[in-house]
């Protein structure tokens, strides 16, 4: 709703009297601003938006969430600067305070027009309309007649709106004088300002009088009387939550639905709920790099979003900071040159204005501004001389690669010039002047070059500290639950998937195979995992490289895709090498893209026309390319994504993480995605068979070291899912298929759920769009719109199991099981008694409890096995049989040898 401050002239009614409702109504949102991601506002349960400011996607995204989508539609009033030609002479007056035209409703045309709005709304996606603007006729309808005219108008307008074929659901901004006149009730009646209000032309807020207040609540407890909901605005800054908390239950504890936030309704705001900041504002400058090659993203987002927080970086060059809205933020970081800092007045002026206000942490550089470092506490001194030691600080760098100070490089002196900041790690220079590294202060802290990386001879990076620990002991994030990629229904997830290079390639097996021969019999006969195969059009089709071999080719290709455990994808149709564009790329050892005569690279043909000859050629009817996998430097940017995007394929591949013993650095670990308003690039979770064979040079059995990779990301931390990936040309060599070969087995035989990479990518793709909130009694809410597990560290205690299916304990904390897209969890010191899902090796579909009784149903692609925790022995009343056997003193494993979609109804005996 543009935001209006009624003026209420009124005679005093006494208050009639109201009880807090007994059950908590649903949330909902007022949000006007810009929408980047909907992570916050699909917390709520209804939002209203400007229908202009969101796209049908972000609609999709927020409906998988469970949540509904209400329009802004203004029904008194045209917004636009000029009006239409078919709208002149139709409105009396211009309203000064907004710059709208005033619209006499009467006009046929006017009607016309808001009746087209609405079907266009509605065909967008949204669930219904927020009618705004529903008294303006009396800015110019002063007579008694005139205004019954102009009521009777809006009545008709309203009918037609409610009687219109999609069936909107009509929230009405006030419209107290004509609801008696409808034949329906309207979805809610909304008012503003209760008990808080905000003045636009003094940019404050203030109280609402005791008269305002008791003429609003009895207009809107006749309302209420009606069967109709009432929802209130009150306006409060969120900068002070605990306020937005206290005005919220006022206004539940007086029988209303609450929304409260700023006056213009531009910042996320309170209701029943109450949204976690989630956010992690980064900062990089685009002059010494792009986003994904910025240490914002490589080095800082996986940590972040480990923690469940969402990482986003933005570029000092093109943020403005005057838009930044601080209550989506939990905490700030600066990866940056002191040049940069130099260079950035409008960065400089922020960050003195927002210090205290958010924790921040200052990585590699501190700003030169005096009056930054005095806020901070921090002094700069002289540069530091000759030879440089670490004096205090060992814990921090026990077991990391010691930090080089080089002689050709100055060091400035940095010390603490306040009482509140501490130094954690100090050096002294020959002179024994000393300086520190590591601040620790109540505004955050700091961590100083040559800290916290370093680069290496052989042109890798090395942590020279914990970066898990420097963002605990310094942001002092608060500790909540995670959205979680890495597993599905409490156990690890296991993918398998395979980039087409090399198909043409003859291995050393007798009879001379095409490599992806050698797999179809050794890797995708024998073993029963969902796995994710794709071909490079260029080297398999008839327009590629080699047509005359094409046909044996594809016939390979057919047999391997109509295999029932494979999932079909493309490796596009000439492999190109690089995607961003951008880049000013000197040396290309394989040129842009495999050598196919008189091609010119076609990115659309790359993505599009890969997947279309696939589909045409090579795929069974049943079965249709889900995914492309990116090629070469695997990094697109945003306008290659949207063309996946566009088709409805899911991307993988791309990401830096490699680790080994001997070589477990987690400046290796990628995160899990890059966003994108428009699109998300999934990275793969690990990298292929290239990272372990020097780039297939030497040791072509050294893929079977993935699963020392695995094992790392695994524990103590689950930082990652078990990821077979690797190419066509593994095939090739008795060694490479030897090494291959090992991963299989070894995989086979851990507790995993089995997913195809394309079940996996949906999964990874939305865990930055999941939200979080606290309810106003203190429980968490998790929204998802894709995600199906929440690792909840073992600090916050043990779930209520009432509104989930289960958890799993897992090495790093408690892994929920979600069976539904809204949960709400409360968190105890004490372990749940009840029934609950343990674990299960596939994709939960249906969990539903009723005291000793369970009604479930999965889909798994292995042999079914689940294990039931809180019982001693489960019966099977109906469904598909199953085997049981006891695993714990109150825990049962039950198991099928079957799989696929399977389902039924348990009898379990409750454990005391």
């Amino acid at each position: 709703m543009r935001h209006k401050v009624h003026v209420i002239l009124a005679t005093l009614l006494l208050m009639l009297p109201l009880f807090a409702q007994a059950k908590v109504p649903s949330s909902i949102a007022f949000y006007y601003n810009e929408i980047d991601s909907v992570r916050e506002i699909m917390s709520f349960e209804r939002v209203v938006v400007s229908p202009s400011l969101i796209s049908k996607k972000q609609i999709s995204t927020l409906h998988k969430g469970d949540t509904q989508v209400f329009a802004y539609l203004s029904i008194g009033e045209f917004d636009g600067q000029t009006l239409p030609e078919t709208l002149k002479n139709k409105s009396p007056l211009v309203n000064e305070n907004w710059q709208s035209y005033v619209m006499d409703l009467t006009a046929p045309e006017w009607q016309n027009h808001l009746q087209e709005q609405a079907e266009q709304l509605m065909e967008k996606g949204f669930d219904g309309l927020f009618l705004d603007t529903l008294d303006s006729y009396t800015l110019f309808a002063k007579d008694d007649q005139s205004q019954q005219r102009q009521q009777q108008a809006l009545v008709n307008i309203l009918k037609n709106l409610n009687s219109s074929s999609r069936s909107p659901l009509l929230i009405f901004n006030r419209g107290f004088e004509v609801i008696d006149n409808l034949n329906f009730k309207p979805y809610a009646v909304v008012a503003e300002s209760l008990y808080h209000q905000y003045d636009p032309l003094a940019n404050s807020y203030q109280d609402v009088k005791a008269t305002d207040t008791e003429w609003l609540s009895s207009k809107l407890n006749t309302v209420k009387q009606q069967g109709i909901e009432a929802i209130v605005i009150d306006y409060l800054p969120a900068s002070d939550r605990n306020a937005q908390q206290r005005a919220a239950q006022q206004l539940l504890d007086a029988g209303f639905t609450p929304y409260i936030s700023d006056g213009l309704l531009y910042e996320i705001g309170v209701s029943t709920i109450v949204p976690v900041a989630k956010r992690v504002l980064g900062f990089y400058d685009s002059q010494l790099g792009g986003m994904t090659t910025s240490a914002c993203h490589r080095m800082m987002s996986m940590p972040f979003e480990y923690h469940g927080y969402v990482p986003e970086c933005n570029d000092i060059r093109k943020t403005q900071f005057d838009k930044i809205d601080l209550s989506r933020y939990a905490s700030i970081f600066f990866w940056l040159e002191e040049v940069s800092y130099q260079q950035s007045p409008e960065l400089l002026q922020w960050i003195n204005e927002t210090i205290g206000h958010r924790q921040m942490l200052f990585i590699n550089a501190l700003p030169s501004d005096q009056t930054i470092l005095k806020k901070l506490g921090i002094t700069r001194g002289d540069v530091l001389s000759g030879e440089i030691r670490v004096t205090s600080g060992g814990n921090w760098l026990a077991n990391y690669y010691p930090a080089s100070f080089s002689q050709f490089d100055s060091y400035t002196q940095w010390l603490p010039s306040d009482i509140s900041v501490t130094s954690l790690i100090e050096v002294t220079d020959e002179l024994n002047k000393p300086s520190t590294l590591l601040f620790n202060a109540p505004w955050g802290g700091a961590i100083l070059s040559p800290y916290p990386a370093a680069s290496l001879a052989n042109g890798s990076e090395t942590w020279l500290l914990d970066p898990f620990r420097l963002i605990k002991e310094t942001l002092d994030l608060p500790e909540i639950p995670a959205a979680d990629a890495t597993t599905e229904s409490g156990l690890r997830i296991l993918t398998s998937h395979v980039d087409g290079d090399g198909f043409p390639s003859r291995a050393w097996f007798p009879g001379k195979p095409y490599t992806a021969e050698v797999l179809l019999e050794h890797v995708f006969k024998k073993y029963p995992l969902p796995q994710t195969v794709s071909v490079i059009e260029g080297e398999v089709g008839k327009r590629g490289l080699y047509p005359k071999q094409s046909p044996e080719m594809e016939d390979i290709a057919r047999k391997i895709f109509a295999l029932p455990n494979i999932e079909v994808a493309s490796h596009t149709f000439s492999h190109p090498f690089f995607w961003d564009m951008s880049k000013n790329i000197k040396e290309k050892q394989y040129g842009d893209h495999l050598p196919i005569p008189g091609y010119t690279l076609d990115y659309h043909n790359e993505i599009i026309g890969s997947v279309n000859y696939i589909n045409s050629t090579l795929a069974p009817k049943d079965k249709k390319v889900k995914l492309i996998l990116w090629t070469g430097k695997a990094d697109p940017k945003e306008d290659i994504l949207a063309i996946a995007e566009q088709a409805n394929l899911l991307n993988v591949n791309g990401g830096n993480t490699y680790v080994v013993r001997g070589d477990n650095n987690f400046t290796q670990v990628s995160p899990t995605i890059t966003w994108y308003p428009s699109a998300v690039h999934v990275y793969a979770p690990v990298l292929n068979e290239n990272l372990y064979t020097n780039l297939w040079t030497e040791h072509h059995d050294g893929y079977g070291r993935a699963v020392e990779t695995f094992e790392i990301l695994g524990s103590p931390r689950r930082l990652k899912t078990i990821s077979i990936y690797y190419h066509m040309y593994s095939g090739e060599y008795p060694a490479s298929l030897k090494g291959l070969l090992n991963v299989y087995d070894w995989a086979m035989k851990q507790p995993t759920t089995p997913l195809y990479l394309s079940e996996y990518a949906q999964r990874a793709r939305t865990l930055y769009e999941t939200g979080l909130a606290k309810t106003l009694d203190g429980r968490w809410q998790i929204t998802s719109s894709g995600v199906r597990s929440i690792r909840v560290p073992n600090s916050l205690g043990y779930p209520d199991i009432t509104n989930i299916a289960g958890w799993n304990q897992g090495p790093d904390g408690r892994y929920l099981i979600l069976n539904q897209p809204r949960t709400t969890v409360g968190m105890s010191n004490k372990l749940a008694s009840g029934l609950r899902l343990k674990s299960a090796n596939g994709q939960l579909l249906k969990w539903q409890t009723n005291g000793d009784k369970i009604t479930w149903s999965v889909k798994s692609h292995l042999p079914l096995k689940m294990e039931i925790s809180g019982t001693t022995g489960c019966t099977v009343l109906s469904g598909n049989k199953l085997r049981q056997s006891r695993t714990e003193k109150k825990a049962v494993q039950l198991s099928s040898n079957k799989y696929g979609i399977l389902s039924g109804t348990l009898r379990c005996k409750l454990s005391a």
